[in-house]
């Protein structure tokens, strides 16, 4: 009971003086807020990174080979970063050394991509666009579905025909109002006739496909690579994770005996999968989670403080009060038990406040960004229990200087 009085008390201090309290709780909200908001959205890419984003870009039961590898997971040395660049290129000899390796795959495919350009029609333009050059079975290796015309087709590709199919942001931003199949795109120096558009994807993922050309990958060795028989990525896709460890084992070996690598030297090529991307982001998330409770801590530590002065403020203010509640009986653990709890009210209440601004502002990013934004209980919880402790710890003192009171002192106090 001693407890929920002085729960009380504080709720009337704080309804009483509401812009002070404000103030007083400034450090505790701005810590609360940063802590939840961070929180929210590292769990929501976290989330997003885990279920759908690295199946998406690897596939699943997927692997691919590469030049060196594309997704680092810890500091590589200069000897590395020097051994990895004098790698090979991949070829279409690499990609016939695969396609033989693993004979029986469910699906394969090879691509090159150009990085980022730009592409137009009439006057106007959708700049940072990808282009991809895509083999046959490209766009069901990635799961990518057509909304609108078509794929590409095995004719494509064998006649090197000028042919696209576009993300569904070009198609919003050239033909606002009107259908792209059938139009023809200016690519640089190409004019490609559009044969499909994907559906729109949306969120993270939604930035590489929703804003990407795709056309045969014969087209694209002819017209617009630097070199025409370089080849970006080969990738492979099995039924189960058995048969996509028994196949990478198989596209290793076949590779090295083609490259005549030595037993003990490392391979001059890369595999990939998925878990390559989920541990590079493994690392990421432990890194954020390691260094967010020392950036939050100086707020708290902050408000701390400032909860303390205030608590002394306020022990200087009522000490006739401290005096006639001694003179009624009130012992000190009476006294320290009440401002230990108006302490820890106070700053309880700013954790909440700051678990709501924080809340909002994670719902915010989701969505004004492809950022997703998930909040987990568990930081509800931690953010309550740190304005518990923050509040008893500012508490402490002010409490005891309170419970220390001569009571014939403190009645006479003007």
């Amino acid at each position: 009971m001693r407890i929920l009085e002085g729960i009380r008390i504080a709720l009337q201090q704080i309804w009483a003086h509401k812009l002070k309290s404000v103030f007083t709780l400034v450090g505790v909200i701005i810590g609360i807020t940063f802590l939840i908001a961070v929180i929210t959205v590292v769990e929501g890419v976290n989330r997003y990174v885990q279920d759908d984003f690295a199946g998406a870009i690897f596939g699943i039961n997927t692997f691919s080979v590469v030049r060196r590898n594309q997704v680092q997971t810890g500091s590589e040395s200069q000897e590395q970063r020097r051994r990895q660049a004098r790698n090979p290129y991949l070829t279409m000899h690499d990609v016939e050394v695969v396609r033989q390796a693993v004979p029986d795959a469910w699906r394969f495919s090879y691509s090159v991509d150009r990085g980022f350009g730009e592409v137009s029609y009439n006057e106007r333009s959708r700049r940072n666009i990808r282009v991809i050059g895509g083999s046959d079975g490209y766009e069901t290796m990635q799961g990518w579905d057509v909304a609108e015309g078509r794929g590409l087709s095995p004719l494509d590709e064998r006649r090197s025909l000028k042919v696209a199919v576009i993300g569904a942001d070009i198609a919003e931003k050239l033909f606002p109002d009107q259908s792209p199949l059938g139009k023809r795109i200016r690519l640089g120096a190409n004019r490609l006739e559009v044969v499909g558009v994907w559906e729109k994807q949306g969120g993270l993922l939604g930035v590489i496909r929703d804003a990407s050309v795709l056309v045969p990958i014969s087209t694209f060795r002819e017209t617009m690579a630097w070199q025409r028989d370089r080849i970006g990525e080969i990738t492979v896709k099995a039924h189960t994770v058995e048969e996509m460890e028994a196949a990478m084992l198989e596209v290793e070996a076949a590779l090295r005996r083609d490259r005549k690598l030595r037993p003990g030297i490392e391979n001059n090529f890369w595999l990939q999968t998925s878990n390559d991307l989920l541990g590079a982001w493994d690392k990421i998330n432990r890194i954020l989670f390691a260094a967010l409770p020392g950036l939050v801590s100086i707020s708290l530590v902050v408000g701390g403080i400032v909860i303390m002065n205030i608590m002394l403020l306020s022990v200087a203010g009522r000490i006739r009060e401290i005096g006639v509640r001694k003179a009624l009986g009130a012992r000190r653990r009476d006294i320290m038990y009440q401002f230990l709890a108006e302490s820890s009210t106070l700053s309880v209440a700013g954790a909440a406040i700051g678990i709501g601004l924080g809340i909002g502002l994670g719902k915010t990013v989701d969505a004004l960004t492809p950022l997703p934004a998930s909040v987990p209980l568990w930081s509800i919880v931690v953010s309550l229990v740190l304005g518990l402790v923050v509040g008893v710890g500012s508490g402490i003192y002010p409490a005891y200087r309170a419970a220390r009171q001569d009571p014939i002192v403190a009645l006479r106090y003007e």
